[in-house]
């Protein structure tokens, strides 16, 4: 059968997302006609998410078209009649309505968290019977702006929200004794915070207040960055600059922390070939421009922004980095060429959101890897499709592959779409529950019974 993958130019011809409201994606408007650029050619097969060439993950035979069905007692208007892309011998259901569907954890009593931004709730959904939607109950409300979600142990419960990380005890489905792990944290621009939690500290998104402003650098508190607190509280550690937008967070395989990043929009031409386009801004380019990161966070590491550019005229996987030509031409504001290369590149303005590695959740299907959920853009034109890739693990060189198209079909042909999705949990039989808050939902996903 033939393999699907995820479109990636392999060359320098992609670029991103960033954010237009707080945690996403944005993207300068770019015409379907923009030409590509010399050391920029266009993509390899078609703007959709499905090109050929790609293997498709131990145990998937490649994806096929489901009907979505629609769980028992579950509103779902939005995914009424559709279908989407799926590894062969997989089902789609729509299993839940949760309004502004966010990230998503599940509890050591075997419900699924799902955090709601600005609608202030984390709700619990707690499995009924197969093909009927779960019980839910709102067991947090009046948060502001409440994303990340993890447990630190089993009575622990760690929420993000936009100023503050806050632990809760958690027992019986109800989260009570709220305390403050950090707090006066900045709004504004990138606030939303995920959380993943690394032993005795809870490690977070910090990201930018602009698109490409150095100032978020020397800010106070510093943003573009990952941080750290201790899981019972205190001041916050910087662990790695330099990342515009990290917000998705997850542990590997090998305990290292990962993160996916939301790159920068408008980004002038950073090579200085005979294309004369240096430090320009031009459209083809710029439509394509920068990959995302999908790269482990070191200790006291960078991963650019906005001094560096990562370079993908050769590929996709152990990126490089360009100094850019606006912000650092000499490489006096930042050392491109020293630092870690970005593990792989993300199509540009696909808008990863979701980071969730499968070795200890059950999804035997695939494989160790990591499941990256992609929002999609915001503006661009044709517009970059919200879908769900699959990236392996090598355990010998305990990095990631070549990213593979796991889900895709929440957009139309003309561009519109019905459902955006932003988060993937692994649930404990190893399906996949994938949030979506456009749609208001959560999929379940994964083989057929």
């Amino acid at each position: 059968m033939t393999r699907t993958v995820l479109l990636f130019a392999l060359a320098a011809s992609l670029a991103l997302t960033a954010c237009g409201a707080d945690d996403a994606e944005s993207s300068p408007t770019a015409s379907a006609s923009s030409r590509p650029t010399a050391d920029a050619p266009a993509a390899t097969a078609s703007d959709s998410p499905q090109a050929t060439g790609q293997a498709a993950p131990d145990g998937v035979e490649g994806l096929a078209p489901v009907d979505v069905t629609i769980a028992e007692g579950t509103d779902a208007p939005r995914a009424e009649g559709r279908s989407l892309q799926v590894p062969a011998g997989w089902e789609a259901e729509a299993w839940a309505a949760v309004p502004g569907a966010r990230l998503a954890a599940w509890t050591p009593d075997g419900a699924l968290l799902v955090s709601t931004g600005d609608r202030g709730e984390v709700v619990a959904l707690r499995p009924t019977t197969d093909g009927r939607a779960p019980s839910a109950t709102t067991i947090l409300d009046g948060l502001d702006n409440p994303q990340g979600l993890a447990f630190a142990d089993q009575a622990t419960l760690i929420v993000g929200e936009s100023t503050t990380i806050a632990a809760y005890d958690y027992s019986d489905g109800t989260a009570t004794g709220r305390r403050v792990v950090a707090d006066g944290l900045p709004a504004g621009g990138h606030a939303s915070k995920a959380v993943v939690v690394d032993g005795d500290r809870v490690v977070f998104s910090l990201g930018s207040a602009s698109n490409r402003d150095p100032a978020d650098r020397e800010s106070t508190p510093e943003r573009a960055v990952v941080a750290s607190v201790p899981v019972a509280g205190g001041d916050h550690e910087v662990i790695a600059r330099g990342v515009r937008n990290g917000f998705g967070l997850a542990l590997a395989p090998d305990g290292t922390v990962w993160t996916a990043v939301n790159q920068a929009d408008n980004q002038p031409y950073p090579f200085d070939d005979d294309t004369g386009l240096y430090g320009t801004e031009d459209r083809g380019y710029i439509n394509e421009n920068p990959v995302e990161q999908v790269t482990r966070v070191e200790e006291g590491g960078d991963l650019g922004w906005p001094y560096c550019v990562p370079d993908a005229r050769d590929g996709n996987l152990d990126l490089p980095f360009v100094n850019d030509p606006a912000l650092n031409p000499d490489g006096a504001a930042l050392d491109c060429a020293a630092l870690t290369p970005t593990a792989v590149g993300l199509p540009s303005h696909s808008a990863p959101l979701g980071l969730t590695f499968t070795h200890d959740a059950g999804a035997t299907e695939l494989g160790d890897g990591a499941v990256v959920t992609m929002h999609g853009s915001w503006n661009r034109e044709p517009p970059r499709e919200p879908g769900i890739a699959f990236l392996p693990w090598d355990a010998d060189e305990a990095t990631l592959g070549e990213p593979v198209a796991l889900v895709s079909g929440f957009q139309d042909a003309d561009g519109s779409r019905w459902g955006r999705v932003v988060a993937t949990a692994i649930g404990p039989g190893g399906d996949l529950y994938v949030t979506d808050d456009e749609a208001g939902l959560v999929y379940r996903i994964g083989p057929a019974n």
